[in-house]
């Protein structure tokens, strides 16, 4: 123990007046040496991962890939190359899940994957039909609730539960929510607004044990958390690969359990659903056996080589690495903030912490400008800035942020 009371690991940083105390290193320092494969990172301090994650070269050489292959190939480059490709991508979605490629469904977004999802309920005698209540969160992205609400003409119930501390809603407010009526329970993995990560081991557990399904959005998880879908027990899983998997919009991807998968039909629907795609047989329809029968037109062959080339980058480092730093960056900023005297929507603890930290705000927007102004990129949403420090941001970019954020905000 030093005198002024820290420890021989950790490093003593002035700021004014105050000694802010922090581990000395950061957990794996050597994927800085990613940096030189995002050309962003030179030109802005870029803490914006959970709303985009910044392009790296591998994308921008599978895009070129792709385009080179159209130009001299033209249609035939779809047995050649891209029909192939879109197994790889089925497949890479599926690693960072922990199941096969053909557990999975490929959409152009989540609510692509939610409407082929939803649609499966509209049949008669999907599920007991005195069940049709849906329940989600008022802290979850909006798209999870109004695809149900789409269907309150087909006799749908949406319940947005509350939450209690404006960061997380307790397993306890799902217990006392779920019944007999509940169809299923429609949530995040980790709270787009908070970044708070949530029990869905326990929340399956929970809707299991009154009959319901889950349903669950992983955007702000996936290439964050380490997970083991099998394991949850959950009995949906939707995301993409616009955030923490680099690979920027139109691809995103839907997973069943088998079980689920092979007693639910689809009644919206695309020729990429079928088991016979290239029989063109416009009297008849048989889905493919897996889980392309929840997929439907003709994909976004550009976004899925974008994709592929920020998956490579991802499966090279390994999600559990990535968790780990951006955990460290955004404790790291936490107590900045804390220290500047910022006030912090964040859960605390780094169990239940994804890659989100919230800085409260009244009014976000002339803030974001002005950082963008100061070449910061962060994001905002209602009475919060949002930063969302990656593997590939350093300490002083986010000891600069929280520095101009103070500025900022705080009086003088």
């Amino acid at each position: 123990m030093y005198r002024d009371g820290s420890d021989a690991n950790e490093t003593v940083i002035p700021f004014g007046t105050t000694l802010i105390r922090m581990a000395a290193t950061l957990r794996h320092p050597e994927l800085l040496a990613y940096r030189d494969e995002f050309p962003l990172l030179s030109r802005s301090t870029y803490l914006n991962t959970c709303s985009l994650g910044a392009l790296t070269d591998r994308s921008r050489a599978k895009l070129a890939e792709f385009l080179d292959q159209w130009g001299s190939l033209g249609a035939r480059a779809w047995y050649t190359h891209w029909l192939e490709e879109l197994v790889g991508l089925r497949d890479d979605f599926g690693w960072t899940i922990g199941r096969p490629a053909e557990e999975i469904a490929l959409a152009p977004n989540v609510s692509v994957a939610l409407a082929s999802l939803a649609s499966a309920f509209d049949a008669p005698g999907a599920r007991d039909p005195g069940r049709t209540r849906v329940i989600t969160t008022t802290l979850d992205f909006p798209t999870l609730g109004h695809q149900w609400l789409a269907r309150t003409p087909l006799g749908v119930e949406v319940v947005v539960l509350p939450s209690p501390d404006g960061l997380t809603v307790p397993l306890s407010v799902f217990d006392a929510a779920i019944d007999e009526r509940t169809l299923l329970v429609a949530t995040g993995h980790v709270y787009f607004t908070t970044g708070a990560v949530q029990d869905i081991t326990g929340l399956a557990a929970l809707a299991r044990s009154r009959g319901a399904l889950t349903v669950i959005d992983a955007y702000q998880a996936t290439g964050l958390l380490p997970t083991d879908i099998a394991a949850t027990g959950v009995d949906a899983y939707v995301s993409g690969t616009l955030k923490w998997l680099f690979g920027g919009p139109g691809n995103a991807f839907l997973w069943l359990r088998p079980e689920l998968l092979e007693a639910l039909a689809p009644t919206t629907t695309g020729w990429f659903s079928s088991a016979r795609q290239f029989a063109f047989d416009v009297a008849s329809l048989e889905f493919a056996s897996d889980a392309r029968k929840f997929e439907m037109g003709t994909p976004s062959v550009p976004s899925a080589f974008v994709a592929r080339g920020a998956m490579e980058l991802v499966r090279e480092i390994g999600i559990p690495r990535l968790h780990q730093r951006t955990l460290d960056l955004g404790a790291l900023a936490i107590r900045l903030a804390d220290e500047r005297g910022l006030s912090v929507r964040a859960v605390r603890d780094d169990a239940w912490r994804g890659g989100i930290v919230a800085i409260e705000v009244a009014d976000p927007k002339p803030v974001v400008d002005e950082l963008a102004r100061r070449g910061i990129i962060v994001d905002y949403r209602p009475g919060i800035v949002r930063l969302s420090p990656a593997f590939y941001n350093t300490e002083a970019e986010v000891e600069a942020v929280i520095g101009a954020l103070a500025e900022l905000i705080l009086p003088s």
